[in-house]
């Protein structure tokens, strides 16, 4: 009867166990949860609050697995495949725990004495069969934190890369300039021209003397052992990185792909649409942060359908060469400008063309790091005067005329690029322009300058 009662207990017991598992297996948590593994209980579900279907967060499956902040199911992103390891790591050779046959050449310091040879020969392969297996755990480390690390960071930049390194226009840029055409006005190109390893040295303890009248066994024996150890502890090191690299490479790569994922689409937690993706680029624009600000603007390019009514796609293609001409990226800017021009040659006519002048300024297409390359100062000058006289109210006007006298100095029309800084002193005093074109002009008039 006592043992009958015992085994009731202990089944009982068991059920309670198993019941509170399943328990926790349906626990509901909130969507940020994120790397909580709990060894007890490996592999559990979370249940969805608003579908009630059951997923994986980050750390279900094991300390730093993959998984989702919140319910795929409501929120569903985009998980690319994972490329090719940059990195491969070949499998584990032979046994490792056999050391190399025959031992690796090394230094006999004392006069080749053989019995020093065979003290080193002997304990080597001791010391490698030692040092082995501690290298090999910490290399089965090192390959799982080297792993996921590189795996998250290639995963996460190679998500964001789409966005970040969109190509506007796959035609050469000296096409593209060559394709410009202003009414009323013939614009004429006219390029301008163009230690060893120390061996022990004589005498002293240990010294090396005539081969065979003394006993370096000993100390072969040290050295050996020494050189074994440090042999197999970096090549457990090396077989164990290449047992778990893979694995962590690729577990690591889908959780950098879900992190750029949500920098992408959810930067807030909330998904962004395209009208939000547009005032995001906007907003980053008007605070200078024009890495984000091209981002944005990319993801409405790539992700809005062409002939979107009221869509977003030529404001963002606009905004983008806006952004980049702001950033520095002379040459990308004006490949956009002029893809904009010869597509919608009266939308933002005044800015487009004013931004494709200044922009000639400073490009040059051909040539080997600027010899022989061709320059479209005459194309810049001619485009200005013909800005000049068909938006002779725009506010850009003053910058209008100070770029006219960048292009003259470029000409090397001096007295021309003179004259036109003055008027700008002249009829805008009191501003940055005419602070500028009071540089250049003082610039002109030195010495030092030719």
């Amino acid at each position: 009867m006592k043992k009958f009662l015992a085994i009731l207990t202990m089944l009982i017991l068991a059920g309670s166990v198993s019941a509170g598992y399943c328990l926790e297996a349906r626990v509901n948590v909130d969507t940020d949860t994120t790397k909580h593994f709990d060894p007890s209980h490996p592999g559990h579900m979370h249940q969805c609050p608003n579908c009630k279907r059951e997923y994986h967060q980050v750390g279900d499956m094991g300390p730093n697995s993959a998984g989702y902040t919140s319910c795929p199911y409501c929120n569903p992103a985009p998980n690319p495949p994972v490329p090719p390891n940059p990195h491969p790591h070949p499998g584990p050779g032979p046994n490792p725990y056999v050391p190399p046959t025959p031992v690796p050449p090394y230094v006999n310091p004392y006069n080749g004495d053989p019995t020093y040879d065979q003290g080193y020969r002997d304990a080597y392969n001791v010391g490698y069969r030692e040092g082995y297996p501690a290298g090999y755990q910490r290399g089965l480390a090192q390959g799982e934190a080297e792993g996921y690390r590189t795996g998250e960071s290639n995963g996460y930049s190679r998500y964001l890369a789409r966005y970040q390194d969109y190509t506007y226009t796959e035609m050469k840029l000296a096409d593209l300039i060559g394709k410009l055409n202003f009414p009323g006005r013939t614009i004429v190109e006219q390029p301008v021209s163009r230690a060893s390893l120390s061996k022990a040295g004589p005498g002293g303890p240990g010294g090396p003397g005539a081969p065979g009248t003394q006993n370096y066994y000993s100390q072969g024996y040290r050295d050996g052992m020494t050189s074994g150890r440090n042999a197999g502890h970096s090549d457990g090191v090396r077989d164990g990185a290449r047992k778990t690299y893979d694995a962590a490479y690729n577990r690591g790569f889908q959780v950098g792909s879900q992190k750029g994922d949500m920098v992408i689409h959810r930067p807030n937690g909330t998904p962004l649409t395209i009208e939000g993706q547009f005032a995001a680029g906007m907003e980053a624009l008007n605070r200078g942060d024009y890495t984000n600000a091209i981002m944005r603007f990319n993801v409405v390019l790539i992700e809005e359908p062409a002939n979107t009514p009221n869509g977003f796609r030529n404001n963002a293609f606009w905004n983008a060469g806006l952004t980049h001409m702001k950033k520095g990226n002379q040459e990308t800017a004006l490949a956009i400008f002029i893809l904009h021009n010869i597509n919608y040659p009266q939308v933002l006519a005044e800015d487009t063309t004013l931004n494709i002048a200044q922009l000639l300024l400073d490009v040059k297409t051909g040539g080997f790091i600027g010899i022989g390359a061709t320059k479209y100062y005459d194309k810049a000058k001619n485009m200005l005067t013909w800005w000049m006289s068909s938006f002779q109210n725009s506010k850009r006007y003053p910058e209008a005329l100070l770029s006219l006298g960048v292009s003259y100095e470029k000409l090397k029309d001096k007295e021309s690029a003179k004259a036109t800084y003055q008027q700008v002193i002249d009829k805008y005093p009191q501003t940055t322009l005419a602070e500028e074109a009071k540089k250049k002009l003082k610039a002109l008039n030195s010495w030092w300058h030719f």
